[in-house]
Formats: C-alpha cells, sequence, structure tokens
C-alpha cells in the first residue's frame, strides 16, 4: 500500500500530464496564454548566439505558436533547443516541466573515436551480434596493428577520419601507411568497397532516430529520411582514383559543389538529384523486388544494439543529474545514423551524428526537417497543462519542506510504482501520436538486448574505476565452484559467467590487437576446460 506524502503528490502529476493539443490548425492552442517558452539560445559560454537553424524557429513560433527566447534565462523557458553539446551541469540546474535536446554524455556515440571503441569492445564479446561495422583501429594507440594490415599483406584500402570531425572534413583514403603520421589521432576503417548502387551512384542514407529516455531507452526511427548519392560514378578503389571523394564520399558538403550534383526543387518530387528521401528511394527499390521491410528490421536492430553499448554512460550521467525524474522525460535527442548498404543489401553503420544539419537550402530538406521537429516535439508532448500540473506538485512539496522542516522520502516499492505509472502513460500517449515515428525500443520482444546492456554495463564500471575487475574475479571463481544445475537458472548462471570471464580478457592489455583465429581458439579452449571441470 503506498502511502507517502511524496509518493501523493508525484501522483498528481497524472491529471492531465499527457494531454495536449498539437492540431496545427487549432485556435485554441493559439489563444492559451500565457503561452509556452521555446529558448533558441546558445547555452555555451562560447556560443552566445541562437540556434543557426531556421526550420527549428518556424516549427516552434509558426505551428506551435509558442514564444521563442533569445535571451539565457535558466528558470523562464519551457523548451530548450541548442546546437551545442548539453553539460551535466546544465541539466541539473532545470525545473522538472522543462525539456532540452540533448543528453549529457552522448559524445559516448558521435564522437568517432568513442563510438570505435565502444562497439570494437562489444565486438569482442558478441562477434556475431555487432558485426554491422567496419573493423576499426583507434590511432596512435592502435598504430602498431594497424601498420601489421600492410606489413602482412593484407593491405586494401582504408578510410581515414579525424576523430572529431564532421561533414567530410578532413576524410581521406589511402592503401599505403606513409600517408599516416603515426602521432595524429585518427579514426582508421576498412573501406567498404562494395556498396549497393542506385544508377551506378554509391549512396547512405541519413536516417533520423530520436532518443527521448535512458532508463527504460525510448527508440524511435523516423520512417523518412534522406539518401545522399556521390556525384561521379563508383570504380572500386586503386591508386587512380583513391582521390576521387565526389566518387567514394557521399557527404553532401563535399558534393554539393561538384558540377555535375543536381539539387531538388520541387518537394512534390522527391526521387529526384543527389539528395532524395528514403520513401522515394525505398519506394522504388521495393518496386523493383527489393525486400525494403527487412532492410529496415536490420537498421532497427542495428541502432538498437549501438544504443545498448551506451546506455550505461547516458543513463548515469542522467540519472547523476536529475534523480527524481521517474517520468524519464526531461532530455531528448534527434540524432543522425549515417547508414551505408552494400551489395548484398545489408546496412553497416558509418557514424552518428548528434547535431544532424538543420540547413534547409531545398525544398526537400525544408518538408521532411520540419514535420521531423513537429513530430518529435509532439511525441515529447509539450503543453501547458503537463507544466501547470508539475509546477502545482513542486510548489506543494517545498511547502510540506517548510512546515516539516525535512524531505519526505519515499520507498523503494513507491519509486519502482511511480516509474511504472509513468511508462505506462507515456507508452499510451506516445503509442497514440507518433506521426512518422516508429517505436523499436522497448518492445515486448526486447529481452535480447539485455545481455547487451549488462555487458556495456561492466564495461563502464571498469573504465570509471570501480575495482570490478577485482570482484568479478571472486564471482567468477565461486560461480565455478557453485554452478547450480536447474534449468533457466543454469543457463542463466553460465551466460554471466561467460560473459564475466570475456570481459576480464577483454579489459586485458593487447585483446583488441589480437587476431580472431587466436581469439576463436582460446574461446574453444576456454569452452572444453568448462565442460571438463563440469563433467568432473
Amino acid at each position: 500500500m503506498l502511502s507517502s506524502k511524496k509518493y501523493k503528490e508525484y501522483d498528481q502529476n497524472f491529471q492531465g500530464y499527457f494531454k495536449g493539443n498539437y492540431d496545427e490548425d487549432s485556435d485554441d492552442q493559439s489563444k492559451k496564454k500565457p503561452t509556452l517558452i521555446m529558448n533558441v539560445q546558445g547555452n555555451s559560454k562560447n556560443l552566445l548566439r541562437d540556434t543557426r537553424y531556421n526550420v527549428v524557429k518556424l516549427v516552434g513560433e509558426k505551428i506551435f505558436k509558442w514564444k521563442l527566447q533569445y535571451e539565457i534565462d535558466e528558470n523562464q523557458w519551457d523548451i530548450f533547443w541548442t546546437d551545442a553539446s548539453v553539460q551535466s551541469e546544465t541539466l541539473g540546474k532545470m525545473q522538472p516541466h522543462q525539456k532540452i535536446n540533448h543528453f549529457p554524455g552522448m559524445f559516448s556515440l558521435s564522437r568517432k573515436n568513442h563510438l570505435g571503441k565502444n562497439l570494437m569492445k562489444m565486438k569482442k564479446q558478441f562477434p556475431y551480434e555487432y558485426k554491422f561495422f567496419p573493423k576499426t583501429w583507434l590511432l596512435p594507440t592502435d598504430y602498431g596493428e594497424f601498420r601489421n594490415q600492410f606489413v602482412k599483406g593484407k593491405a586494401k584500402t582504408f578510410i581515414i577520419k579525424p576523430e572529431a570531425s564532421c561533414q567530410g572534413r578532413g576524410i581521406f583514403l589511402t592503401k599505403d601507411i606513409d600517408d599516416i603520421d603515426p602521432n595524429d589521432h585518427y579514426v582508421a576503417q576498412r573501406y567498404l568497397d562494395k556498396p549497393f548502387l542506385i544508377e551506378g551512384l554509391k549512396f547512405d542514407l541519413r536516417v533520423y532516430v530520436l532518443l527521448a529516455g535512458t532508463d527504460p531507452m525510448r527508440i524511435y526511427v523516423y520512417q523518412d529520411g534522406l539518401v545522399r548519392f556521390a556525384t561521379e560514378p563508383y570504380v572500386a578503389p586503386s591508386f587512380n582514383n583513391i582521390d576521387d571523394v565526389c566518387m567514394h564520399l557521399t557527404n553532401y558538403a563535399i558534393n554539393k559543389g561538384n558540377p555535375n550534383f543536381i539539387f531538388n526543387n520541387d518537394a512534390s518530387k522527391m526521387d529526384v538529384g543527389h539528395k532524395r528521401s528514403i520513401k522515394s528511394v525505398f519506394g522504388k527499390l521495393e518496386e523493383e523486388g527489393y525486400n525494403i521491410q527487412k532492410l529496415w528490421q536490420d537498421i532497427y536492430k542495428l541502432i538498437i544494439k549501438t544504443f545498448c553499448s551506451v546506455q550505461p554512460i547516458l543513463n548515469h550521467h542522467y540519472k547523476s543529474c536529475q534523480p527524481d525524474n521517474y517520468a524519464n522525460n526531461m532530455c531528448f535527442e534527434i540524432l543522425g545514423f549515417d547508414i551505408f548498404v552494400n551489395q548484398k543489401f545489408q546496412p553497416y553503420l558509418l557514424e552518428v551524428n548528434h547535431t544532424p544539419s538543420f540547413t534547409t537550402d531545398t525544398p526537400l530538406d525544408l518538408l521532411i526537417k520540419k514535420n521531423l521537429i513537429r513530430d518529435t516535439l509532439i511525441l515529447m508532448n509539450v503543453n501547458l497543462k503537463a507544466k501547470e500540473q508539475i509546477i502545482i506538485s513542486r510548489k506543494e512539496q517545498l511547502k510540506q519542506r517548510v512546515l516539516t522542516k525535512k524531505q519526505q522520502k519515499i520507498t523503494p516499492g513507491e519509486r519502482q510504482a511511480l516509474i511504472q505509472k509513468f511508462q505506462k502513460f507515456r507508452d499510451e500517449y506516445e503509442d497514440n501520436n507518433l506521426g512518422d515515428f516508429v517505436k523499436i525500443y522497448p518492445l515486448s520482444d526486447s529481452g535480447e538486448y539485455t545481455r547487451f546492456i549488462e555487458f556495456a554495463a561492466l564495461m563502464q564500471d571498469y573504465w570509471t574505476g570501480a575495482k570490478v575487475s577485482r570482484n568479478l574475479k571472486v564471482d567468477v571463481n565461486n560461480a565455478n565452484k557453485n554452478t547450480v544445475h536447474s534449468g533457466n537458472n543454469f543457463r542463466k548462471q553460465q551466460r554471466n559467467l561467460q560473459m564475466k570471464q570475456q570481459f576480464l580478457r577483454i579489459n586485458q592489455p593487447g585483446f583488441l590487437n589480437e587476431e580472431p583465429e587466436t581469439q576463436n581458439q582460446q574461446k574453444q579452449a576456454n569452452t572444453q576446460n568448462q565442460f571438463k571441470k563440469q563433467v568432473q
């Protein structure tokens, strides 16, 4: 029986919390006074200017009839939209009714070196499930092992990227190790040289993904996005064409300067030009017999697994700043996942952008990005009634503190009940307000991803200095001695045991540089030894 005063105060938030009206033609929405405030000012000491994307202001001011604010005021805004990363300090100062368009800690995905490190660690533990990105080396740390790719005669073509660049800046292809300074910071990857071609051109997909919570993760994929084409017919890389960036790179910022580039000037014809809509391209491919549904499902799995690798990091940042936000809804983020499709129609992750461009220099861009931002803000359920309920509840809590001279605490059971209740209301609201989004996580059959998050949590503990390694060794030894052979419990213990043993190996010096054959041999030996112990 839930009885504490604080629980009742939180529970009051549900009255009207998930009821909003976002009809673009609604007179009632525009007549409401006071209106919501959207802050479009930079929140960094070095970024004292408003967002550079006019489409964001268009959606806030014209569609939702919100007031735009251009001054930094920590207490007088409802939505904060910034082009910069968000620091933990900013989230920690926010009020419960406020929302901001980034998560602290998202560098773990958006920085190429962090993304490579996280995914490579996961791939060592789950080689089959994490084979959706190119083999990666982090330079200069992995320079010795990367150099071996050339010495051993394995050298094909590699793509070299600055670890913190965007829009294709500083990227080049190479077949020669001497092109790389051993001391420079790069992310090196095997170049995927067998792309699926459309009209003889290489392309990539800009898939827009909305992360709307960290525990549980709430992941949505927008059903329209951009297909960006290279502007020169594709030929396999050779020493003669390796410097032709308009053949091998699909970045819009690079190709739009090519005289061959065709701009799309008509939003009603989205299948024209070197930048097209995903819907138009997928529609044509489906007519030609390609299995678009399977491609989408493969992309969804790729996205979820990528987020699983950093969920503990994002959740740690969020919970540290807002431990009492049981609705899990003060941050949201639109990310741009860049996807390569190979000649077997299989998707590969190239990179993740935490501030995808909302430039609207073509009618196609304006239509897709306007609808994307609108559907995102509707899904995040920003409305006056929710704001008023939260503020009233907040005042009651402060009043009780003054009267009792102490803060009311809730029990773990009450806390869990609140979390589940908020989650239920979010599910109901969001399922009815998806717009052009598809919810991919969590779903009723999402349990298969738990093991990825569990392993990522072990890595997070290890990297943050927790004495997890010593504790794991004790746990592994005890598990070897006391394994209970009973159905599902046995299988679960075995899975956890194998995960912890592999975790200890992954964090040994040199493991990431082992050849796959060596790793497989060691895995087989470990499995045989473990089986012998069980038999004995």
